[in-house]
């Protein structure tokens, strides 16, 4: 295992890999509730991978428009189910949103909005996997898994250029049907 430490406006933040890929990210809290300084296990040596993703993602909480699409993920241990919805969910590009119906659809599983939802809880490397682009299907915010939750969710999606019309989310880019994601 490895590991690399990002340092965000909102605090410090860590990648987690092995030789197969990204296995977890532990987010910042961006609800301005807690400001902790995280340390990475002095045990755990930097890679090429957890190092270049670790610079990816403190891009990404400058506010730059950063792609992880090249950055290899593993999750093992998870579902068929659930590992198809994270894959899918890695498509939306900067700013879109969709709704949990709208993934269940997109996975072929159109009844499955609720297990989109748990899916998406289950998903470890948040931003890498894009969990924080699911709203439901009126644009309220969820909860969401990373610490801060809903908060840290807004910041995200404020950060995406994502407008806010009190709690619920709106954006000139949500995803309704597009072929690619499918």
């Amino acid at each position: 295992m490895y590991c690399s430490q990002f340092v965000t406006g909102y605090g410090c933040g860590i990648v987690y890999a092995t030789d197969q890929g990204v296995v977890k990210v532990e987010l910042p809290d961006m609800s301005g509730r807690e400001m902790a300084a995280r340390n990475k296990p002095s045990e755990l040596q930097s890679s090429q991978l957890s190092a270049y993703t670790a610079v990816g993602l403190r891009n990404y909480f400058a506010g730059k428009q950063v792609n992880f699409t090249d950055i290899p993920v593993a999750l093992d241990g998870m579902t068929t189910f659930q590992q198809n919805t994270l894959c899918t969910i890695r498509k939306l590009e900067f700013g879109e949103i969709v709704s949990y119906g709208q993934v269940a659809e997109m996975c072929g599983r159109p009844r499955a909005a609720r297990a989109v939802g748990g899916a998406l809880a289950a998903n470890p490397v948040p931003v890498i996997i894009p969990c924080h682009r699911v709203v439901a299907s009126d644009g309220q915010l969820t909860g969401f898994s990373a610490p801060g939750g809903k908060l840290t969710k807004i910041a995200l999606l404020k950060l995406e250029g994502v407008e806010f019309k009190g709690l619920l989310a709106g954006s000139v880019r949500v995803v309704m049907h597009r072929s690619s994601l499918r």
